[in-house]
């Protein structure tokens, strides 16, 4: 498994705009843009997202839209896809 941290997120601390991150760990490849407005996530985009077995993992971007965080539990079938994709997240956000 990916043994990584994913830190939590200020979000009262992003000013409204998109925001990239990326995250990298062989063979997951994650890419996406996040919007925020007022101070929540308000859209996920995945732009790219090679992912082995974890296509199912892309459902996450919901669960942290919910949450408005990134303490969320991942898919199961597809943790390693589900921890690349919050690590991109946390980059986007990540100031």
């Amino acid at each position: 498994m990916l043994n990584v941290e994913i830190k939590e997120i200020n979000l009262t601390q992003i000013e409204d705009g998109k925001y990239i991150g990326r995250y990298e760990v062989f063979p997951v490849a994650v890419e996406v843009e996040v919007a925020i407005l007022d101070h929540k996530i308000s859209k996920i985009k995945i732009i790219e997202h090679e992912n082995g077995q974890g296509g199912s993992a892309e459902v996450i971007i919901d669960k942290v839209i919910e949450k408005q965080s990134l303490e969320v539990d991942v898919i199961a079938g597809a943790t390693y896809s589900s921890k690349v994709i919050l690590k991109a997240i946390e980059d986007a956000l990540d100031r």
